[in-house]
């Protein structure tokens, strides 16, 4: 198993997220493991427009604690 690191940015600052698994995640999957991630250590606010629904994970992820994913990188 490969360890990868997902880098993210939040509150104008970079941090990261390590995951383990055999390939390279998708973005779909570091969104998935991040907004995992912030659901359990974060609380949520109101980020972006309120009247803009947040359907999929990666709007979930922006308009719920700030988020976005930057890159994915090997480790």
């Amino acid at each position: 198993m490969t360890h990868w690191v997902i880098s993210y940015n939040v509150d104008m600052n970079t941090s990261t997220l390590e995951v383990e698994q055999a390939q390279q995640p998708s973005i779909e999957e570091a969104v998935d493991y991040v907004l995992a991630w912030a659901e359990q250590n974060l609380e949520k606010g109101e980020f972006g427009d309120p009247q803009e629904p947040a359907n999929e994970p990666p709007m979930k992820l922006l308009k719920h604690y700030g988020i976005t994913i930057t890159g994915i990188i090997g480790k």
